[in-house]
């Protein structure tokens, strides 16, 4: 079984959820690791991105999801920004070489979750969308936020991280 100290020894700079919240780490629970990709996402003609409000934990981020075996990372990125986020039309998707880690209590899952969170910048088309499913919207809602904002509504140190180093290099 994973231990803090032994994942703090693989991964210095990980984020560990221990404020409070109906997602905080839980000692004694099972810890899962996964690969998900953390998705900015670009407004197709202003500077403003798609920031997730989680519902029911306490934290704003971006679009995350795992990568299903035989999905390529192009998929992935469509698949999800069209589940959660109703988005068709992706114009340009973009993986970073960057990972941020977050140690935290997965609430649906029951288990804690080390996430190893993989960049990926993607930029839509358009702003045609679907609706999106009952069970999704239940989930996070999403909004467009200026880019001058993106840093004081992120709020966990493992998505600020990909923030900062996708801002710092403009990667698009």
């Amino acid at each position: 079984m994973q231990t803090i100290q032994n994942i703090t020894k693989l991964y210095p700079d990980i984020e560990i959820n221990d404020m409070g919240g109906p997602d905080t780490y839980r000692e004694g629970l099972p810890v899962v690791e996964r690969d998900p990709v953390a998705v900015i996402i670009k407004h197709p003609s202003e500077n403003a991105y798609l920031i997730a409000k989680w519902k029911g934990i306490t934290w704003n981020g971006f679009l995350t999801g795992g990568i299903e075996e035989g999905d390529s990372l192009e998929e992935t990125v469509k698949k999800e920004i069209h589940e959660e986020t109703g988005y068709r039309n992706v114009f340009k998707i973009t993986p970073i070489d960057f990972v941020s880690h977050a140690l935290f209590y997965h609430v649906g899952k029951n288990v804690n979750r080390l996430a190893h969170y993989h960049l990926v910048m993607a930029e839509l088309a358009d702003l045609e969308r679907d609706e999106v499913s009952e069970q999704e919207s239940k989930i996070a809602d999403f909004v467009w936020v200026p880019q001058s904002v993106v840093t004081s509504l992120v709020t966990t140190k493992a998505m600020k991280l990909l923030w900062e180093f996708y801002a710092g290099g403009k990667q698009d």
